[in-house]
């Protein structure tokens, strides 16, 4: 019945001057006067509606347009009219006919990939594989969904990945406070002689600190830009598979089915066990060790610092400690904040093993031993200098009369006689304690 009338159409009814005219003045008033935003992508507009737009419910074949409700009470009632062939609202109904036998386009020529009228099927499309558009929508419509379930449960997942990142984000930066609070209450105790140790430490604290939120942030922000897409995409979804034109429907469901434009940003895997907390640890812990060296080498650094420089502050200080950031913050998931774990004890040993090369990171894992503080010499008796001198840093640049100053406040003892800058002797870059390569190698 709709292919007669659409050829009764053809013959009488429409001239081929006026149908052009039609297509020429409807197109010129869906591109122009149609107020953007108000119906959804999905939805037709009424071609008679001035001003504010209102939602098409049917489209004439007869006068190539699109009525509202309202609009559509003459087609109703009058007698004339109630002839025309009326169809679920379409948008660009003009170019959804034939242009060659001017009927309803109404099938789908898998083989061509095209839209076809009726005729079409047995003149150029004779033996083509073709459906209506109906069928092929179905077809479309299953692979969709399962798109649209995936984009769903992506959606989901990237919420949540957003939700613990946000969380340690913030369990990190107040625990980086809390460490800075008490990374500079410790070292405190060791008065003005090692200010420069406290600069260092609370530089690779806050430094770390910033890295660590400056990265996290910039994978917030990417996953916050997926996530908006990821919507926008599910909106369109939805709007789309309500939308009862099978043509649009299917010249849209394509787009749906290309990639997201997100980058190529893997799926996030929040560590939320992350914190400074256990930097506190390594912090009292260098104490302890620089104190037990400090008098292990008392006797030593007695005899050579009249004539030996034991630290010299280089340009690669610096930047010798930068590499060393990233390990502080990658490796605190595996830490208990409350009691010393066999972990930090390990921290510890490459503390003591420090100046015979750097550790990596599969020797870092290894159980070593934690060196035992060794009592208190009366009377230190000179030691030879180590042949592996490490490079010396002007953060204990008075190493020897710290050990002697802190070990007299700390325990009531003696402190020995600071040594003279004026008798440096030639001996620079030599390191027999070996404590800031300890520092250095712990960072690395």
């Amino acid at each position: 019945m709709l292919a007669d009338a659409v050829e009764q159409l053809r013959k009488g009814a429409l001239k081929a001057d006026v149908r052009d005219s039609i297509r020429s003045a409807r197109g010129g008033t869906t591109s122009s006067s149609r107020p953007k935003g108000k119906l959804s992508s999905s939805a037709v507009a009424c071609d008679m509606c001035k001003g504010e737009q209102r939602e098409a419910v049917k489209s004439c074949l007869v006068c190539m347009s699109s009525y509202c409700e309202a609009h559509l009470k003459p087609h109703q009632t009058k007698k004339a009219l109630k002839q025309h062939e009326l169809i679920a609202a379409t948008s660009n109904l003009a170019e959804k006919i034939c242009t060659q036998h001017k009927y309803l386009q109404e099938f789908f020529c898998r083989q061509c990939k095209t839209f076809i009228c009726w005729l079409c099927t047995s003149n150029q499309h004779k033996g083509h594989e073709s459906v209506s558009t109906k069928v092929e929508r179905l077809e479309k419509q299953k692979v969709l969904s399962d798109l649209q379930a995936e984009t769903q449960q992506r959606l989901k997942e990237r919420e949540q990945e957003l939700k613990n990142l946000k969380k340690v984000m913030e369990v990190t930066k107040r625990s980086a406070i809390k460490v800075h609070s008490d990374t500079e209450q410790t070292l405190k105790e060791l008065q003005r002689s090692v200010e420069r140790l406290q600069e260092l430490m609370e530089e690779v604290l806050d430094q770390a600190n910033l890295e660590k939120m400056s990265q996290a942030q910039e994978v917030a922000d990417s996953l916050e830009a997926e996530i908006k897409v990821l919507k926008k995409r599910d909106s369109d979804m939805k709007d789309l598979a309500q939308c009862e034109d099978h043509i649009h429907y299917l010249q849209t469901c394509e787009s749906m089915n290309s990639p997201l434009d997100t980058g190529d940003l893997p799926a996030v895997t929040v560590n939320l066990e992350a914190s400074f907390e256990p930097i506190r640890d390594t912090v009292l812990d260098l104490r302890e060790q620089v104190e037990d060296l400090c008098n292990q080498e008392l006797g030593k650094f007695t005899k050579q610092v009249n004539d030996t420089t034991l630290f010299t502050l280089g340009d690669s200080s610096r930047n010798a400690q930068k590499g060393g950031i990233f390990k502080l913050f990658s490796g605190l998931a595996s830490r208990n904040t409350n009691t010393r774990s066999p972990a930090r004890l390990q921290a510890v040993g490459r503390l003591s093993h420090c100046g015979a090369g750097p550790v990596t990171d599969h020797q870092s894992t290894a159980a070593v031993p934690a060196p035992t503080p060794a009592p208190i010499p009366a009377s230190p008796a000179p030691m030879p200098v180590p042949a592996l001198a490490a490079a010396s840093t002007g953060g204990f640049s008075r190493m020897a009369s710290i050990s002697s100053i802190f070990r007299s406040h700390r325990r009531g003892t003696t402190p020995a006689t600071p040594v003279s800058p004026a008798n440096n002797g030639t001996n620079a870059g030599q390191n027999p304690c070996k404590v800031a390569h300890c520092s250095h190698t712990a960072l690395e």
